[in-house]
């Protein structure tokens, strides 16, 4: 589970302190899809940051399966996001160039896994999000809702606990959005923990369970 206890985080610059996270606490079970909802500012994608260590608390505790992460070494961190936690982003964050397969097939090649027993890993991958028709496709020629579905495939490819999913449906319009959602709640049903934030209530209402912030605080679930 995912435990966060008190955490602030300020950013500081020369002439003043944001504090963009101010007293955050939560839990999430094993196996809860949960949406985190607020306003532009209220700190939903700092914390989402900070989960996925992308970013450093002020203080604070965050607690994955009883790891304090702010302790994790370099190299701890490095094994943390790549084995322990998937990222889908709203920008999908795709080598534009690379191949569908390439794409998808990155983590495994960072976390030095053998070439020749990639595929079928890639395979089941893409076979979850509905694409495996387009391996052999360059990124670049990917539609919107195409392209982040790849970036699906590549969160789940080293089978992780948890997906972390920052505005996954930002960019895409209605039919695209469904499609996400419904790859989201399948991952779900299958035993990942998702915490997604998002400022779709629509899309918010389909997770199990909403967690409101304001000011860098949770406010409601």
């Amino acid at each position: 589970m995912i435990e966060v206890v008190d955490v602030v985080k300020e950013y500081v610059t020369s002439k003043t302190t944001f504090r963009a996270l101010n007293g955050a606490s939560l839990k999430i079970g094993d196996g809860e899809f949960v949406a985190i909802t607020g306003k532009s500012g209220s700190g939903k994608s700092t914390l989402l940051n900070i989960l996925g260590t992308l970013d450093t608390m002020t203080s604070g505790k965050v607690y994955v399966d009883g790891v304090d992460i702010s302790a994790l070494s370099g190299k701890e961190v490095a094994e943390y996001r790549n084995k322990k936690v998937g990222f889908v982003f709203q920008s999908f964050y795709l080598e534009p160039g690379y191949s569908v397969y390439d794409n998808v097939e990155l983590p495994l090649v960072l976390a030095g896994g053998r070439a020749k027993n990639n595929r079928p890993l890639v395979e089941a991958a893409l076979s979850e999000v509905g694409l495996l028709s387009k391996i052999k496709e360059k990124a670049v020629n990917l539609s919107g809702g195409e392209q982040q579905r790849v970036a699906i495939a590549r969160a789940i490819i080293n089978n992780p606990s948890y997906i972390l999913a920052d505005e996954p449906c930002g960019n895409l319009d209605t039919h695209n959005s469904e499609n996400i959602m419904r790859i989201l709640d399948g991952l779900h049903k299958n035993g990942k923990t998702i915490v997604m934030v998002t400022h779709d209530m629509e899309d918010a209402q389909k997770a199990g369970r909403i967690i409101a912030m304001s000011d860098g605080k949770i406010i409601d679930g």
